[in-house]
């Protein structure tokens, strides 16, 4: 009998991994880097907010648990030479963050898991209401489905991190359009701690996974 129970307590957590929906790979993230301010520059191209720009999906760490939403852009540009993108940076309100996958009313619902994502327990809204990215540098990708691989700093709760992910640019003469496939960064990065598996005192039940899906989509007119 007690090999039996061994057996099914194994059985049990390769049960509760093999529900986790989890990435487990990130997107490269190092150190900020530098901005380089481009020597020149054909375009000036102001995003356009009126839309969800930026999407987002978070997971329990051992079950099929998540959560998705939006948070919006509030102002940006991206600068053009020779019909590509060579820099820019853009503005994410972390106050208008939203909840999709939840009701508006019971004992669980939208308003309060948006309360608790604000705080300080997660991204502390009250003292640090926007996130920036920085785009430090921008490459054609040698393979994929996306055109370009952009790599910028993304500042947010007071730290910075610089990050490389796929990218979508299309530069038009009006437009410029800057789309994302779904990457991953480790939250934890930049200091948001709470329910990580990174704390001991964290039980396993209430972990929450350190990885989180974000998807881009800017579009913006010229200038």
């Amino acid at each position: 009998m007690k090999y039996l129970g061994k057996f099914f307590a194994a059985s049990a957590v390769l049960f509760a991994v093999a529900c986790n929906n989890a990435p487990t790979e990130t997107v490269e993230t190092t150190e900020a880097e530098e901005v380089a301010t481009p020597e020149v520059t054909e375009a000036t191209y102001a995003v356009v907010t009126d839309g969800d720009e930026v999407k987002w999906e978070g997971f329990k760490t051992y079950s099929d648990g998540k959560h998705t939403g939006a948070i919006q852009v509030t102002e940006g540009q991206l600068m053009t030479e020779g019909g590509n993108v060579v820099g820019g940076s853009f503005v994410i309100d972390m106050k208008s963050i939203t909840n999709d996958d939840l009701p508006e009313e019971g004992d669980y619902n939208q308003a309060k898991l948006i309360g608790h994502l604000s705080s300080a327990d997660f991204f502390d809204v009250a003292n640090h209401p926007t996130a920036t990215f920085t785009i430090t540098k921008v490459e054609a990708a040698a393979e994929g489905e996306a055109t370009h691989k952009v790599s910028g700093n993304l500042n947010m709760r007071g730290t910075e991190k610089n990050i490389t992910f796929p990218a979508t640019i299309n530069v038009e003469d009006e437009m410029v359009t800057l789309t994302t496939p779904e990457f991953v960064i480790d939250r934890t990065n930049w200091n948001v701690m709470y329910g990580s598996k990174n704390l001991e005192s964290v039980a396993k039940d209430n972990l929450i996974d350190n990885n989180i899906k974000l998807m881009v989509d800017l579009k913006a007119s010229k200038a």
